[in-house]
């Protein structure tokens, strides 16, 4: 394979809105996931990949976002533990709860 990120099944509704902020319809989330840390790949594919994001000035919000667009299969592996992560400062007080624990 080559590439694998950790996933999880969205446990909330989904929901589709129009620019106007309003409901327009509810989505399956039969086949979405969630796909969290680590991401993991073999090195020659994730430089590839990032550099066709960088020569073709793609707009990406992670690293399997890139491999997509290269064409590369990347696979699901589902977790079903809670996987925080700190990406903002609003994130620290429940990480810094989880170590106080």
């Amino acid at each position: 394979m080559g590439a694998a990120v950790l996933a999880r099944r969205p446990a909330d509704t989904l929901k589709r809105g129009d620019g106007e902020g309003q409901i327009v319809g509810t989505v399956d989330r039969e086949n979405l996931w969630t796909v969290q840390t680590p991401q993991v790949f073999r090195r020659e594919i994730i430089l590839a990949a990032l550099a066709k994001v960088r020569d073709e000035g793609l707009s990406i919000t992670d690293d399997t976002a890139a491999c997509e667009a290269l064409g590369q299969s990347v696979k699901l592996v589902e977790c079903d533990q809670p996987n925080p992560k700190a990406t903002t400062p609003a994130d620290l007080p429940y990480i810094e709860s989880l170590l106080a624990e």
